[in-house]
């Protein structure tokens, strides 16, 4: 590494190079190299996604990390958090395409200017309920292909909790909390996990409004053949993770953002 960076951007991949390359690219083209290097962590890919990532060598930093199995989103978010020394760390997931040139910008921006604020993302929730599910009524974003809610007309905009498609943490939050809990397993719950941990230290959590798309709006691996032989009740996943997040955050829950 030639120098400390402002952020990492953590990716989680397997396989599923196409939607990693848009991803990527729509980083590389948008973004200052200057703030900004890649911690991606490979959960057992073919060897076209590091061949791929290695043909970037000299554009962008790259911290290249991987798994010989598939470890899940939340394992791997921790093994990139771990390997960042930087002011901020992001995870994004890997078919989120960022549409507007200036979005690492606005984002360093409102947390630069605002130091209690732990966590900043693209899309999230004004409320939640004390059974861990979120009121999607209250979502905001200004993402490309979501239609639930108009986009958003504000720069930044205060909410409960962030979902887990794109995230940005202090490093202040970061010493306080380490990272996500494992305990959610594979994947579900992590990301409103970790923004009420955020609450819970004493930081608020906010949603900028950054143009993206979202093409798999659920996640892309969820839609993978071999998905089910990691994950064989994925519904059943999210019910238990569910009550986990309620019973964890009992104290917490309700909560509602004005």
């Amino acid at each position: 590494m030639q120098g400390k960076k402002k952020v990492s951007i953590i990716i989680a991949v397997y396989n599923q190079l196409p939607y990693t390359k848009m991803a990527v690219d729509s980083i590389l083209n948008n973004t200052d190299p200057s703030l900004y290097e890649f911690i991606i962590v490979d959960n057992g890919s073919r060897p076209e996604v590091k061949a791929y990532f290695d043909s970037l060598k000299g554009r962008v930093e790259i911290i290249y990390i991987r798994n010989e199995g598939n470890a899940g989103p939340i394992k791997a978010i921790n093994q990139g958090i771990s390997a960042s020394n930087a002011d901020y760390v992001m995870a994004i997931h890997n078919d989120v395409i960022i549409m507007d040139p200036g979005w690492l910008d606005k984002m360093l921006s409102a947390m630069d200017k605002d130091p209690s604020i732990g966590m900043a993302g693209f899309a999230g929730r004004k409320e939640i309920y004390n059974t861990g599910c979120v009121n999607e009524e209250s979502l905001k974003h200004n993402l490309q292909n979501e239609d639930l809610n108009p986009p958003m007309k504000e720069d930044v905009a205060r909410v409960a909790v962030l979902d887990g498609l794109c995230f940005i943490m202090s490093r202040a939050l970061i010493d306080k909390i380490k990272g996500l809990d494992e305990t959610y397993g594979y994947m579900h719950c992590y990301d409103l996990d970790i923004s009420l941990a955020s609450i819970d230290a004493g930081f608020k959590n906010v949603v900028v409004n950054v143009s993206a798309l979202h093409i798999g709006n659920g996640g892309m691996t969820r839609k993978l053949r071999d998905y089910k032989d990691l994950v064989k009740d994925d519904y059943g996943l999210l019910k238990r993770n569910c009550k986990i997040l309620a019973k964890k955050w009992k104290r917490l829950l309700p909560l509602k953002i004005y």
